[in-house]
């Protein structure tokens, strides 16, 4: 009894995994949060910005297509060369923008405009996971197109290809992102690097023919892409019987996930610096 009043003793906080549920709950919401405020543009310049995201993939798919059907080019494999190219083309590009998208929210920490609560990695995940929703939906908006235009059965033959390759493709670009954010501050000069390379990626991911076609020793340098391995699990998932030499789960998975965790790792060693 204090003052007339009876006092409830205090409650003991819930421990062992109980203690996480409300937190890994509020850290989803928040996630989900900004993933939805990714699709709504606050200015006409967003507006843009987003128009562009479906635009751009479609625009260079049909450069690419006048271009090779000018000179003769057929496809890699199967009877349309507009969905080889599309397999190609959807992949490279969610692992290029995905990874860019990760490496601005990570030098976008310290920055006026970062909502209060955003921990260090929200803001990245929730653009690897916009970035993936906005494949997917270019990836099956543009098989139908194509599909209605040539008259021909677009639709993928094993759909757990598909969304096995959407889901490692997001996890390495969102990895690779880390490691450029982490570059842009700490090491400048390979950050150069990597802009540089990441230009010819388009010729050596396998996007304008089958890797496992290319003969030895290129196909074994080829095969130290992961982006190759990401086009080519695609694949699998759209074609019946796609031959590949190449592809291999263990070395994806193991690029994906050690780009991501090294990255992480990283960023949280030097979380001052990027949060200050």
């Amino acid at each position: 009894m204090r003052g007339g009043r009876s006092v409830s003793p205090p409650q003991a906080l819930p421990a062992g995994d109980a203690a996480w549920t409300p937190r890994l709950r509020d850290r989803l919401n928040l996630v989900w949060t900004l993933l939805w405020r990714s699709f709504l543009p606050r200015n006409r310049r967003e507006s843009f910005q987003l128009v562009w995201v479906f635009a751009e993939p479609v625009g260079q798919l049909a450069v690419m297509i006048l271009l090779f059907s000018l000179i003769g080019r057929t496809a890699g494999y199967g009877d349309s060369f507009a969905l080889f190219l599309l397999t190609g083309i959807a992949m490279l590009t969610l692992f290029t923008r995905g990874a860019g998208l990760v490496s601005s929210a990570i030098t976008g920490l310290g920055g006026t405009t970062r909502l209060a609560g955003v921990g260090m990695f929200h803001e990245a995940i929730a653009k690897a996971l916009f970035e993936t929703l906005i494949t997917a939906v270019i990836l099956a908006a543009l098989a139908y197109a194509i599909g209605a235009f040539e008259g021909r059965d677009t639709w993928p033959h094993h759909f757990e290809h598909v969304a096995a390759a959407l889901f490692w493709g997001g996890l390495l670009g969102f990895g690779f992102g880390l490691l450029r954010g982490y570059a842009v501050q700490e090491m400048p000069l390979l950050e150069r690097i990597y802009v540089i390379l990441s230009r010819v990626l388009i010729f050596v991911s396998g996007v304008f023919f089958v890797p496992s076609f290319m003969p030895d020793p290129y196909r074994s340098w080829l095969a130290w892409n992961p982006v190759v391995h990401v086009v080519e699990l695609l694949r699998l998932g759209v074609y019946d019987q796609y031959p590949t030499l190449v592809y291999d789960a263990d070395y994806l998975r193991g690029f994906a996930l050690g780009s991501t965790a090294l990255g992480m790792a990283a960023l949280w060693r030097r979380r001052a610096l990027f949060m200050g």
